[in-house]
């Protein structure tokens, strides 16, 4: 596993490249002013002040946190999961998930402190505009770090939520 993981992330990286700058101008950062927009179907929808963009939250039933957003243009997104670990996180490491049956991957970047106390973790970033595509149809999403732990978290309500992503962000820029 840990090779199909360098290999996909290695190929994923190098795709990702070009458009990540455009990613990271809307990647949620400690220390941005973010409020919220509204509940959306489960999930809570918020607006990031700082980058003008907007994401969504979910809380999942084992207690971990999702966050997904995205460029304007919706060719690029990013995917965060964050939970409850007393232990070190690496402040990189390769990461594999799939939504709606197909699979992504890349370096799990921005490591650290999510916008909840004591809950930490990272983001992918993803240069596929088919991702916002699978995270709106996608039943389940199911993560791959590179630990012996995965996590299958259930996208209820990601499409209610990503329609109110959109509007949002549709609202901010205007």
């Amino acid at each position: 596993m840990t090779k199909l993981l360098t290999a996909f992330g290695a190929i994923t990286l190098a795709l990702t490249a070009p458009l990540a700058a455009d990613v990271q101008n809307v990647l949620p950062t400690k220390g941005d002013e973010i409020s919220k927009y509204r509940d959306a179907a489960g999930w809570v929808v918020r607006k990031n002040d700082t980058k003008g963009s907007c994401f969504a939250s979910y809380r999942s039933e084992s207690g971990a946190i999702v966050q997904f957003g995205f460029t304007d243009d919706e060719t690029a997104g990013y995917l965060g999961l964050f939970g409850q670990n007393s232990a070190a996180i690496p402040s990189e490491q390769e990461v594999a998930f799939i939504a709606n049956g197909n699979l992504y991957g890349g370096m799990a970047t921005g490591v650290g402190a999510s916008l909840e106390d004591g809950y930490e973790g990272g983001y992918v970033l993803v240069n596929n505009a088919e991702f916002v595509t699978d995270i709106e149809t996608g039943e389940e999403l199911v993560v791959f770090p590179e630990t012996p732990n995965s996590y299958i978290v259930d996208m209820s309500g990601a499409s209610t939520a990503l329609y109110e992503v959109r509007k949002c962000t549709a609202e901010i820029g205007s």
